[in-house]
């Protein structure tokens, strides 16, 4: 079981995830890197996956109405439609923004001459390419652990009671 106050720190664990995954971006975009990609990339996995994963457990509704065919399935996952139609929208933007930022280092969509360039990649390009993915991942997964997480936090305050898990 989540309370509210779990499920408002995981929240605000995800957007710290998020927003270390942009700067962290950001500065891969300017060309600089400013941690080994193996501590960038936990430091990011532990600010976001715990908010993700909760998510994903809280969002979970009972099924009402006709069973389904199969006899263990009690819940189905539900997606987040308790937070605001702006709110969603600008999450949206966000994970699209992610994964604009993690695909174009993947795919070579970042070189000047376009992505046939056959040029030789150094080293040190390499890595920026290669953080830049994972970080692009992490974030968009960050993205989705806040809105489920707000979701979830926002139904245990309506509702005023704890979320089973």
């Amino acid at each position: 079981m989540f309370s509210r106050r779990v499920l408002l720190l995981l929240d605000v664990l995800c957007v710290v995830g998020v927003l270390w995954c942009a700067v962290l971006i950001g500065g891969l975009f300017a060309g600089v890197r400013w941690l080994p990609t193996a501590l960038a990339v936990a430091v990011a996995g532990v600010l976001v996956l715990p908010g993700f994963t909760a998510g994903i457990l809280t969002n979970r509704k009972a099924v009402r109405g006709r069973q389904p065919q199969s006899g263990w399935v009690r819940s189905v996952w539900a997606p987040p439609a308790d937070l605001p139609r702006w709110g969603l929208a600008l999450a949206g933007l966000l994970f699209l923004g992610f994964w604009v930022a993690g695909f174009t280092a993947f795919t070579g969509m970042d070189e000047p001459d376009g992505p046939l360039d056959t040029r030789a990649v150094d080293t040190a390009e390499y890595h920026r390419q290669e953080q830049r993915f994972t970080l692009g991942v992490l974030g968009g997964i960050g993205v989705g652990g806040t809105v489920l997480a707000a979701a979830s936090a926002h139904r245990v305050r309506r509702a005023g009671q704890r979320v089973n898990a």
